[in-house]
């Protein structure tokens, strides 16, 4: 029986591992574009820079056409959570403005994206 017991964790080891590597090969374009905006979210630089608007109006575009606001919203959540520094959450409310765009997906380390649609 301990046989079986082991045989069935390593089991589910293995199919949470590759849930979690597709997961992350789905991330690939927000891992490429996302960190271009993070020394201004969390507040070393003024202004976003313009390869960081430019990648904004890009996941913008994944969002309503590609991967979906709720992959990008926890593919972003996946890469910052725990990292230091954090982001500000007034920077995260002034990158739309700065970049004179909208969002289309939300940015946050700690939110559940499975509510957002």
């Amino acid at each position: 029986m301990p046989r079986f017991a082991g045989c069935c964790f390593l089991l589910l080891l293995l199919v949470s591992g590759l849930d979690l590597a597709y997961s992350e090969s789905q991330c690939e374009l927000v891992f490429e574009y996302f960190p271009y905006c993070l020394e201004f979210l969390t507040g070393n630089y003024y202004k976003p820079s313009r390869r960081c608007c430019g990648h904004i109006y890009k996941l913008n575009r994944l969002a309503n056409r590609g991967l979906g606001a709720q992959l990008i919203c926890w593919c972003i959540e996946y890469m910052v959570r725990g990292t230091e520094p954090r982001m500000m959450a007034d920077r995260i409310s002034e990158l739309p403005t700065k970049c004179q765009t909208h969002l289309s997906f939300p940015i946050s380390e700690w939110m559940d994206c499975n509510s957002y649609v």
